[in-house]
C-alpha cells in the first residue's frame, strides 16, 4: 500500500533491481502501476559489478527484461552499482530526460501531419462496413503527454490499431520513459443556423 501511494505522488519512480536475480512478478507489478499512474520509469539493476558479463550479457539481460511487458520496450534500463558508484550520476540524468520528456509538448500541426502520415501508410479498419475515419488531432496536456484524436467512429478504433499509433507516435517522438495516452472523440459537426440576417455557427455532435 505505502508503495502505492508512493507511485501515485511521485514524477518520475526509479525501480531496484537486483542484478544477481531476474526481474521478478513483483517487480513488474510496481513498475506496471507506475505505468498506469503516469509516473516516468527507470529501471536501475543494481550490484552488476557482481555479475561475470562479456559484451552480450547487457544487451541480453536487458532484452530478457523488455520482452517481460510491451511497455518496458520505452524504459531506460541503466545496469550500475550503488557499492562501487558505478552509473550512479547517469542515473540523476536520466531522472532529468525522462521528466523533460513527461513535460514535451508537440505542435498541432506536427501532430496532424504524424496522423495524416500513419493513415496513409494503414487505415483504421471498418466497422461493420463502414469506414473509420481520424479527422484531426491534438496533444491535450502533458505529464504524461495526452493527445486526444477525433473521429467519426471513436468507438470503433480496435486495440492493434491504438497499439500501432503508439508506436508510430513514438517513432517519430520518442517520450522515452514516459506513459504516452491517446484518447479518442466524435468529431463535431458544424451546422449554420440563419437568425435575423445573422448567421450563427452552433456545434452539435453526430
Amino acid at each position: 500500500l505505502r508503495t502505492a501511494r508512493v507511485v501515485q505522488e511521485a514524477d518520475v519512480c526509479l525501480l531496484l533491481i537486483d542484478a544477481t536475480e531476474e526481474l521478478a512478478a513483483q517487480d513488474l507489478r510496481v513498475a506496471e502501476q507506475a505505468w498506469e499512474a503516469g509516473a516516468g520509469l527507470i529501471l536501475v539493476v543494481n550490484k552488476w559489478d557482481l555479475v561475470e558479463k562479456d559484451t552480450h550479457t547487457a544487451p541480453t539481460r536487458e532484452k530478457a527484461m523488455r520482452q517481460k511487458a510491451p511497455f518496458l520496450q520505452w524504459v531506460p534500463i541503466l545496469f550500475g552499482s550503488a557499492l562501487t558508484g558505478q552509473r550512479i550520476r547517469k542515473t540523476l540524468d536520466l531522472v532529468l530526460e525522462v521528466q523533460e520528456e513527461r513535460h514535451r509538448r508537440i505542435d498541432t500541426h506536427e501532430v496532424n501531419e504524424a496522423l495524416e502520415r500513419l493513415v496513409q501508410h494503414q487505415p483504421p479498419p471498418h466497422s461493420r462496413g463502414r469506414p473509420v475515419k481520424l479527422r484531426y488531432g491534438t496533444q491535450v496536456s502533458v505529464a504524461p503527454p495526452t493527445f486526444v484524436i477525433f473521429s467519426n467512429l471513436p468507438k470503433e478504433i480496435p486495440a492493434h490499431y491504438i497499439r500501432y499509433m503508439h508506436n508510430r507516435f513514438r517513432s517519430r517522438w520518442g517520450f522515452m520513459g514516459t506513459p504516452l495516452r491517446i484518447r479518442f472523440r466524435r468529431r463535431a459537426r458544424w451546422t449554420i443556423a440563419v437568425v435575423k440576417s445573422f448567421s450563427t455557427a452552433v456545434s452539435f455532435p453526430e
